[in-house]
């Protein structure tokens, strides 16, 4: 199966939305650099981003999300099955596609990164909300990737769904940490497209002989 067609170009109101989120995260990242990630509050969030606590909410369920980044909401059923179709003899540029089909666009702020990778350095608690961040997605993306895999065992390469769908979710987030080395260089939004994928892995390939 064909790779999706080009995304139509982002309107006004999917921009808008991205605006915001952008000023809430880096409010709360700025905050978190000056206060300690502890001392944050959600109310000196929303005061420093200009918003409403609703609209804060709107956005993000928890004050650490906006710190370190929301686990993913990912689409349910046969619309994350679709996304998974789109690569059946990919899964790991599958899981790839659905993740940033869950975000909602395929945008990474370079601010938000360069700043979050600051406080992670400067604060390892950070670190750690960052990673119980990173488990919660994680186990949803590997188990809708095992449910897909059984679902269409036509495409699995091995005998655990599960084993597979893990590797295929970890591969994964390696090339997203790697690539955001360089996606925080840039300016502003950045996009994070496919052959920032395919060079990553193409890399991997390389190291592994």
């Amino acid at each position: 199966m064909n790779a999706p067609a080009d995304p139509k170009p982002e309107g006004l109101r999917a921009r808008k939305r991205r605006a915001t989120e952008n000023a809430i995260e880096t409010s709360a990242v700025s905050l978190a650099l000056e206060l300690g990630v502890e001392n944050v509050t959600v109310e000196a969030i929303c005061e420093r981003a200009d918003i409403s606590r609703s609209t804060f909410f709107n956005y993000f369920a928890a004050r650490d999300y906006a710190i370190v980044g929301r686990a993913i909401n990912l689409p349910e059923g046969t619309e994350a099955f679709a996304v998974l179709d789109s690569s059946p003899d990919d899964l790991t540029l599958g899981v790839f596609r659905l993740l940033f089909a869950a975000i909602g666009h395929n945008y990474v702020n370079s601010e938000v990164a360069r700043l979050r990778t600051r406080l992670i350095a400067e604060q390892p608690i950070a670190g750690r909300m960052t990673m119980s961040s990173l488990l919660e997605s994680g186990y949803s993306l590997t188990s809708t990737a095992a449910a897909w895999l059984i679902a269409h065992p036509e495409h699995s390469k091995l005998d655990s769904p599960l084993r597979e769908a893990a590797l295929a979710v970890s591969l994964m987030h390696g090339v997203v940490t790697t690539q955001m080395s360089e996606w925080m260089t840039g300016e502003g939004d950045v996009t994070a497209d496919e052959a920032d994928f395919h060079r990553a892995i193409a890399e991997y390939r390389t190291l592994l002989g």
